[in-house]
Parts: structure tokens; sequence; C-alpha cells
């Protein structure tokens, strides 16, 4: 007996320190397999996260890699506390899908019923106009950011409301596009509180939190007070060093949940078996988007829903300061893939991908799909064309925002990125495309139906951008004299001045650094700044009445021209 009770003792001490390890209960082998996606994310001299397989209702594998902090030398574990950012979005949409059961509101009612403060425009939005970024509202960060609000200042739910409260116009009509937009469910949280006389922070703890036991989740609306196993952001990487971000996502309900690996596998067992809204519920959680046209958007409320290689899948990431997460799950195997992360770099969509893809490989009815060939594929072998080919593609694009050159000396060919590095000598690879020998450097010319370019493709080391062709003639000083003036929003209550300096012309606001503004041709401008990308003129004869202002989740924003 002797014999064997101390080989049996070490197994049983030996599993149970594997167990402790991991929180596992998966083989060996796909350990090393999971350990090889995240191969960058382990040491002590980088951040990296938490990561979790769920399978019909248990935490079949989670493991931690990285640190949680760099300063303090503090490792992640699987209990450590992440910020999920836009993976919190369902959750939002679920606690007006439990409003719903309880008689309290209908997913279809106009949000004016509950935010009399949004305005008319129309057409009634819905509450699932909001849940589906189909409502056409602005997406708040974007209408803050134009307004004058700095990276890193906080922002709130109540400053969001005095600024839709203002709003004149849509991004577009009502249902007809799809446009992701955090703004609606920001709204949502104005409306559980309006319904429930309860914080929206206090309801969704007692209503959704704790009735899944999900005890180490929660909002944070005081980023001043101190939180425990809490997981630091960071942005950057090894290579150029790692920085915090600052914090500034005192909003909730587009995202601002703080969790754990092991409360989110609470979460996925409520699809699988709904003890909380039960079957309807995360059926209405998960019906699909239709637009005006009667196309799917592939987004539900507040979860993407579609397929993935021939099976079911919902799923949503998200994205804020440093911290990184995405959450898949297959309802017809009830497997699920958790990635929590904080660090900017993590890239957890493509690993919950390559997870997916490990552990369910002999599940799925279609083959792993193929990687998507790169049509801009860095070129090396020069080829001799004329002057007169490469003078087609001579000119001055605007690349994120910096401008970048071509042009010809002689015989030779050159590229000069402005103010971001010196000239450098091109080499053709064919009458439309462009290399820099020795460096990462490959350049595509989109030609137009003249035969000239009228805008390029940049591949500058394995980052994809493209850049219009700039009008020579509109730079020069006279020329820009023509928009020089003072542009007010009354949306905003704000206003921009353009003025020409040194032979630029420049946006000033109080509080945002000067821009630089350039014109593509008379009546479209572009800005080297976030918070102003796309800027159409709008004139009476040779007049300038105003701009329309664009930056990506916020269209053709009117700007009049008082001086």
């Amino acid at each position: 007996m002797k014999r064997l009770y101390f080989p049996m003792l070490a197994l049983i001490l030996g599993s149970f320190l594997l167990l402790s390890n991991s929180d596992q209960a998966i083989t060996s082998d796909l350990e090393k397999k999971v350990d090889e996606i995240f191969r960058e994310w382990d040491g002590t001299n980088t951040p990296g996260g938490a990561v979790g397989i769920f399978e019909k209702g248990e935490l079949v594998f989670s493991k931690a890699y990285g640190m949680a902090s760099l300063e303090y030398d503090v490792v992640n574990t699987t209990q450590t506390v992440f910020n999920i950012a836009s993976v919190t979005k369902q959750i939002t949409a679920f606690s007006m899908v439990l409003l719903e059961q309880q008689g309290k509101l209908s997913i279809d009612d106009d949000i004016r019923k509950y935010l009399p403060e949004v305005p008319d425009f129309g057409t009634p939005i819905t509450i699932r106009h909001l849940l589906t970024h189909t409502s056409g509202l602005r997406n708040f960060q974007n209408i803050l950011s134009m307004a004058g609000w700095r990276p890193g200042e906080a922002m709130t739910n109540e400053d969001l409301l005095k600024f839709i409260s203002k709003q004149k116009e849509l991004n577009f009509p009502v249902g007809n596009e799809y446009l992701y937009c955090n703004t609606g469910f920001n709204l949502c949280t104005a409306v559980v509180e309006r319904l429930t006389g309860q914080s929206f922070q206090d309801w969704t703890q007692e209503n959704i939190f704790e009735p899944l036991g999900m005890d180490h989740s929660g909002y944070r609306e005081d980023l001043e007070k101190i939180h425990k196993n809490t997981a630091t952001s960071y942005v950057g990487s090894q290579l150029e060093g790692f920085r915090q971000p600052l914090k500034y996502w005192t909003y909730m309900g587009n995202g601002n949940i703080y969790t754990t690996v092991g409360d989110l596998a609470k979460w996925l067992n409520n699809f699988r078996e709904p003890t909380l809204g039960g079957q309807k519920g995360i059926d209405r959680l998960l019906e699909e988007g239709i637009l005006n046209n009667g196309k799917g958007t592939g987004y539900a409320l507040g979860i993407g829903v579609g397929e993935y290689r021939g099976l079911k899948r919902v799923s949503h990431g998200g994205s804020v300061g440093g911290y990184r997460s995405n959450m898949i799950y297959y309802p017809e195997k009830e497997v699920g893939i958790i990635i929590i992360a904080n660090f900017s770099g993590a890239n957890p969509g493509g690993k919950a991908i390559a997870m997916a893809d490990l552990y369910l490989d002999n599940s799925f009815p279609k083959p792993k799909p193929k990687p998507r060939s790169n049509r801009l594929t860095h070129l090396s072998k020069a080829v001799n064309i004329s002057n007169e080919a490469f003078d087609a593609c001579v000119g001055e694009y605007l690349v994120n925002g910096v401008m970048v050159k071509l042009y010809r000396k002689g015989d030779q060919f050159f590229v000069h990125p402005v103010d971001f590095a010196p000239e450098m000598p091109l080499k053709a690879a064919s009458n439309k495309s462009f290399f820099v020998e020795g460096a990462a450097i490959t350049i595509y010319a989109v030609m137009g139906d003249d035969g000239k370019a009228s805008a390029i493709n940049v591949l500058f080391e394995q980052d994809r951008m493209n850049g219009p062709k700039v009008d020579p003639n509109m730079l020069k000083p006279e020329a820009l004299k023509q928009y020089t003036g003072t542009f007010y929003s009354p949306e905003l209550d704000t206003r921009y001045t353009f003025v020409v300096e040194e032979g630029k012309l420049i946006a000033k606001h109080q509080r945002h650094k000067d821009c630089q503004i350039i014109p593509r041709n008379k009546n479209a401008l572009l800005g080297q700044a976030s918070f102003m990308r796309e800027i159409k003129v709008e004139r009476t004869g040779d007049t300038i009445k105003g701009i329309r202002v664009s930056n990506g989740r916020v269209r053709n924003l009117w700007f009049e021209k008082i001086n």
C-alpha cells in the first residue's frame, strides 16, 4: 500500500498544480498550441491578458499571460479584472430586453417617449435603431472631439445628452444605413434610469450581474477610486516602449464594464441556458437589424450575428484606452472564446479566431478559410519604364496627414514624405507601381479615366494607406485666402478660424492644436487632424457661406461662415 500511496499522491498533486496554474481541463498539447498563439503576450516586460474557452456550461480552459502592472511587476492572472470596452454593448442591450419583458418599454418604442430632449428628426428613432447602429445619430466621441474635447479628457453621459439635444441633422436618414455609433447605447442608460429610478450601475448590478453570479463585474463611473486587482492599460509596444493612456471613459452603456474571464463565462452560459430573460430574451437579443431596404446588417441588439465556417456565431470586440477584448460564442457547439487584454497591440479578434480554429477544427462543417490575398505586396524587382509613364503619376498626395510628393529629376524618380522623411529614390516595378530599394515602402498609383494618377496606395512596412491627389494650384497662398474666416457650428456651439500662415491654410480652435487644411480642389478640403478630416465647401456663387465637416462617425456637420 505504501508503495502505491506516494506515487498516487504525487500524481494527484501534479494534477492539482496543473489545474491551479491554468484553471484548465485541457490537454497539454492543446495548451502548448494556445501558448504559441499568445507567445508575444508572455513575459515580464510586456502587458498581456487572460483567455478562456467555455464549453457546455464550464470554463474548460483559462490562462493568463504578461503583466497587469509594468510599474510594480504584477502579473496578470485569470482573476485579474479588465475593461471589456464595447463587449459591454450586449449587456446594455439586454437591460432593454429585460425591461421590455417587465412591460416597461418596447424595443420598437420611439426614444423620445423616454428622452424628449432628443430632437425630432421627422422619423422616429426607436430603441432598436439605437441598439443596431442604424439611428443616424452622430457618435458622441467624434462630436465632443470636434467641439474641442482633447484626447484623454473625461466624457460623461450627461455631456452626451447636452450635445444630442442640440443636434440639428442626422448622419443619414433613420434606418437607411448601418454606421457604428456609441451614442445609442449611452442613451439607453438614461432610459433605464428614468424608468426605474435607479442609477444604471445599481440597476445592472441588481438585475444582471448578481442574478448571473458575476461577482467581479460592474461599471466604474468614478475613475479616481481605487479598485484592486485591476490591470493597467497600456499603448505602444516592446520595441517603442509602453505608455499609459489617460483615463477618459467615465461614460457608460457603450462600454466601461470591468470583469474577468470567469464572469464572462457566466454571461455566455446564459446564452446556453438562459436562466435570466429566458430563451425569448436571448432570441430577442439576437434579432438581426434590418435596414429600410430589407437588407440585414449582420448586427443584432448590441452584438454581431453571422456564421463562420458553417457554424452560427455571435461575437463582439472592444477597444478603449489600452484595453482590448473579444468574445465569440458558437451556440450549436455551446463553445465560447473569451479574450481580454491590457495593451493596444493585443489583437484579440485575430487571436479569438485562431483559438476557435484550434479548438473546434474538427467540428466546423467547412474548412478553415484561406488567408486573404494582400493585393498590396512589397515589390522588389525593378523594370525600365519611360519618363512619360512616370510623369502620369507625378504629383502631391495627402496620405494619413502627410504630404507625399512624387517627382522626377531627369531620368531619376523620387518620393518625398514632406516633414516626415527625406526624399528617397524610387524604382519602378511597372508603369503604376514603385518601391524604395532597401526599405519597406511600396507605392501603387490609382489611375483615373484621363490616364493620370488620381490617388496612391502606400504600403509602409505592414501598414496600408491611401492618399488622394492634391491640385497644386490650390496650395498657392492666393488660392488659400478664399477660405479664410471664422466658421461657427450651432450644434456644437464652437468655432474654427481659418487663416493663412507661412503659406499654409491653418484651422485654429481655442482648445485644439492648429490643424493644417489642404484643398484637394475648390470645394473639397482635407484636414490633418482627427477632429477635422473631410470638409465640403458650400457657396452662393463664388461666396463661401459655410462648410460641412466629417470625421468618420460624424458626417457633414454644418459650420456657418460668420466673418
